[in-house]
């Protein structure tokens, strides 16, 4: 993970753990939990993708299918886990998810113009 990204990933995280401050809602707990595992989640398939770019096709898909399933398991282990054990955090952690994904797509996004403008 390069340093703008763990930027971004700590940033995030003060803010929900501020808004968990001056809320005095600890659901918000979910939220962080569900950034932490998408923000991981993009990253993750970030590495995959740049790993099978140079594969024959075929190894390629394989290699991202299989990627896929264990990515899928790693979600879903997040997911059964706070059903389980803090139920109340479960609608805080989907919106943890929706904004760790925003935030790491928009990080990607900013990452990719800068290389193109040949300032990375």
């Amino acid at each position: 993970m390069t340093k703008s990204k763990l930027v971004y990933l700590l940033l995030g995280t003060s803010g929900l753990f501020l808004a968990m401050g001056m809320t005095h809602n600890e659901g918000l707990l979910g939220a962080i939990v569900g950034y932490w595992t998408s923000f991981l989640y993009t990253q993750w398939l970030y590495k995959n993708t740049q790993r099978n770019v140079e594969l024959e096709i075929s190894m390629a898909i394989r290699q991202m299918r299989r990627s896929f399933f264990a990515r899928l398991g790693f979600v879903t282990l997040v997911v059964a886990a706070v059903g389980r054990y803090q139920k109340e955090w479960l609608f805080s952690l989907a919106l943890g998810f929706a904004l760790g994904l925003v935030v790491s797509l928009i990080v990607g996004i900013i990452e990719y113009m800068k290389a193109e403008r040949g300032e990375l």
